[in-house]
This record gives C-alpha cells, structure tokens and sequence, in this order.
C-alpha cells in the first residue's frame, strides 16, 4: 500500500500530477487497470469526488479510459493519442491533419547557453538534436528541429529509418518520459536558407514559427521544438476552454 502526503492545491490536481507520476513510473503500465475509485480516495485519503475530478481531467487528456462496470485503465499508446494534444494543424475545411516526418538527421552535440538554460542542464551538456521534415498529402509543410537532453535518453537510436512518427510515444515507451504537457510561442519569420532547401515554393512568404517547451510530469523540460510551418494549405488553430 503507498502512502501519499499532498502538499498543494488544488488537491485533484496534486492527485492527478501523482497518478501519472505512477503511470511514468512503470506501476500501472499501458492497458492496465488502476485500483477502484474507492481504493484510490482511501489511499491519498480524499473523498471520491475529488479522486473522480482527478480521473476525469486524466480520461479527457486521454491517458486514461474508463470502462463501464470495469473501472479506469490506462491508455494504450497509439499515433492519434500522442498527437492529439500537442499538434494543432487544422486543413481549409476545418478537419485536423497529422503530418509524416521524414527524419534528415540526428546527431549528439553541446547545449549552447540559451538551450542549456531552456533544459536545465549544464552549457556544453550533450543534448540530441533531431531534424525532421513533416509532410502533408506529400507535401513538405513543416521544417522541425527538435533538441533533447541526452542525459534522459540514454541509448538513443541514431537510426534515421528507426524514428517513429510519433516521438512522445517513443519517448514514453522507450525511457519512461511521458510528455504531459507543452507551452508554445509563435511568431511570424521570413524563410532562411533551410526552409528554401526543405520547403518547396515559398520564396517570399512568411512561415509560422512555433517554438515549444514539452514538460514531464515532474515539471522538468524535457524537449525544445522549433517547427517553421507554411501554412498556405493549412493553418495552427488554438482552442481556449
């Protein structure tokens, strides 16, 4: 039996922070079924609706389901569940698009001071860096790059063709990081020389730049995003709830 003290609130949230603590952990793996409401409220000694508030906010993220007369589970990983929160592509008809990535490169390298002070890491750190064009209805639309802490991921596969689509899933499956929230920035930028090698047709438009923080559920910065989109086709929708 674990014993959970709760130290700040809201306390759903406290609860819901440490259920995916547990998740990440290993405890209650893909496809598993977490113990009874009841049993839960009694071991982080909180009343059912605060613990329901808790898995509630987990199932609409999707990282857990619930089943009627069965009880909670968690989530299996798959491509729509891993992008679904983070990638906000929509097309002209308002459908949402989930792009392929063709990996270019990966390669070790230092972290320079602004990446270092972004990860939390010491400068000159090694970190990952990941260059990956994604592509719609075979059309390059998004030149990325990606940097990662390598300290998190030891062993990373260099394999171009081995690189999932999907990387949080990677990310989760392969080292136990699971990404369970992301803060953007975006701005407006005029191509350089990659978005010309990488992009086909956009001499003199600007492209949407979208920087991205991706966190852990301990709140440590796990990845740095870059994705410079050309949104001709296709525009980045953010819905405020």
């Amino acid at each position: 039996m674990h014993s959970r003290t709760l130290t700040f609130t809201p306390l759903y949230s406290q609860i819901k922070a440490s259920i995916l603590s547990r998740i990440a952990g290993g405890e209650w793996g893909p496809g598993s079924f977490l113990p009874s409401e009841i049993a839960l409220a009694h071991e982080y000694g909180v009343s059912q609706g605060t613990l329901r508030k808790a898995l509630n906010e987990l199932t609409l993220e999707k990282r857990l389901v619930r089943f009627q007369g069965k009880g909670t589970a968690v989530a299996v990983l798959d491509a729509d569940s891993t992008l679904f929160p983070f990638f906000m592509l929509y097309d002209a008809d308002g459908n949402r698009v989930y792009p392929l990535s063709r990996t270019d490169s990966i390669e070790h390298d230092g972290a320079t001071c602004k990446e270092a002070e972004a990860l939390q890491i010491g400068q000159g750190s090694e970190v990952i860096r990941i260059h990956r064009v994604r592509v719609l209805e075979e059309k390059p639309v998004i030149n990325e790059q990606v940097i990662i802490p390598a300290a998190r991921f030891p062993g990373f596969d260099l394999d171009l063709d081995r690189l999932p689509n999907t990387l949080y899933e990677f990310y989760y499956q392969k080292f136990g990081v699971m990404v369970i929230k992301a803060r953007e920035e975006l701005s407006a930028v005029m191509p350089e020389a990659s978005d010309h090698r990488y992009l086909h047709g956009i001499s003199g438009k600007p492209l949407l730049e979208v920087r991205r923080k991706a966190f852990d559920v301990d709140g440590n910065v796990v990845e740095l995003r870059c994705s410079r989109i050309d949104t001709e086709l296709h525009h980045y929708r953010i819905e405020l709830h």
